[in-house]
């Protein structure tokens, strides 16, 4: 199995310690004209939820990704209202990590073989393992702008400053 698998489950260690962060950062900006931590949380959650639902059944059924059109603005501003919805923090952040838990426990009970497995996606092929690869580099790319922002406010995440 591909060794990617425990890199997108461990992110849920990473959101366990936001729930740490204080409210008034919640929601404010990470910078100007960008997305605040919670709408950027809110993000993941929806991408995650839409690589289930649209991606992985390819992979399982070893078929080509339909040329459907995916509205990537709308799922962006989809999770971003949810996150100014009156969400709690920890509600939101508990939302998103039982559903990354849950994707990882389905994606573990996977055959080897559809790890490896090449599906055509638009103009190339990729496999399932390399899939969930560009998922664990999409998590490390919000992490880092988050960590950014928080080094920058001088707030430290579980003891740290991270």
């Amino acid at each position: 199995m591909c060794e990617v698998l425990s890199e997108y489950r461990s992110f849920v260690n990473w959101l366990e310690q936001l729930k740490g962060l204080p409210e008034e950062f919640w929601l404010q900006p990470i910078k100007e004209e960008k997305w605040s931590t919670g709408e950027i949380i809110a993000h993941i959650k929806a991408w995650d939820i839409f690589v289930w639902d649209e991606r992985f059944a390819c992979f399982v059924g070893r078929s080509n990704l339909p040329p459907k059109k995916v509205d990537v603005e709308e799922i962006n501003r989809s999770a971003a209202n949810e996150a100014r919805s009156g969400i709690s923090k920890n509600q939101l952040i508990d939302e998103v990590i039982e559903c990354r838990l849950v994707l990882s426990k389905k994606l573990e009970e996977m055959p080897n073989e559809i790890w490896e497995e090449k599906i055509q996606m638009e103009n190339s092929t990729i496999t399932l393992c390399e899939y969930i690869k560009g998922m664990v580099e999409h998590d490390q790319h919000h992490k880092i702008q988050i960590d950014n922002f928080l080094i920058f406010k001088g707030f430290e995440l579980d003891g740290q400053i991270v």
